[in-house]
């Protein structure tokens, strides 16, 4: 039995919450995060009551946790570390925003001891673009496929990839984006038409 006013107790009670409001997988994510940051509380500060957290012990684990590794192990036994980075302290930042809100509002915590600490979203990381000797090995690939290809089914679905391929590169499109093109095309004789941009805005616009 779970001993009442204890780091579990308290986690148990934000996940039963959770429970309520969210995905099973979001539940995962807040449950995991705000157990870590509880672990570390304990072992790191000695502080085995929840009710003595202070903001200082806050500031330190965010510090912490922005400039450390993390090591776990692989599904082939090796040892894996990976740095942690700004992503990584916002997003403890954000479990435990939503698990000391809960915690106060029923009455658990006179005051919120996040309050006062602040922290901005990071930016998303740029996205990199193909170069070209990449394209290049990705188009031999594909035309590797046609060659090879021995029906015309086969040959048909080389020519889908090749041209799914160069849509993407060209277009910029997401996958459900070009999912979306299939209902949109019409035939001119032998050839599959796209229709002009301003008519697929006309027919998102209705």
């Amino acid at each position: 039995m779970v001993q009442s006013g204890t780091w579990e107790w308290l986690l148990h009670g934000f996940k039963f919450e959770l429970e309520t409001q969210v995905k099973p997988r979001t539940v995962e994510y807040y449950y995991e995060h705000a157990r870590f940051f509880a672990r570390w509380v304990a072992q790191s500060q000695g502080l085995y009551n929840p009710y003595f957290i202070t903001k200082r012990h806050l500031q330190i684990f965010l510090h912490q946790i922005a400039g450390s590794s993390e090591t776990w192990v692989g599904g082939n036994g090796a040892i894996c570390r990976t740095q942690r980075s700004e992503r990584t302290r916002w997003h403890y930042y954000r479990t435990l925003k939503r698990f000391f809100t809960w915690a106060t509002n029923e009455g658990y915590f006179k005051q919120n001891p996040l309050d006062s600490i602040k922290l901005k979203a990071p930016q998303p990381p740029p996205i990199e673009p193909y170069r070209p000797e990449h394209i290049s090995q990705m188009i031999k690939v594909l035309d590797h496929d046609w060659q090879i290809a021995a029906t015309p089914r086969q040959k048909m679905l080389a020519a889908r990839d090749r041209a799914v391929l160069l849509l993407f590169l060209e277009s910029g499109l997401r996958l459900g984006e070009l999912s979306a093109l299939g209902a949109l095309l019409r035939r001119s004789g032998a050839k599959w038409l796209l229709p002009s941009p301003a008519a697929v805005q006309k027919s998102k616009t209705g």
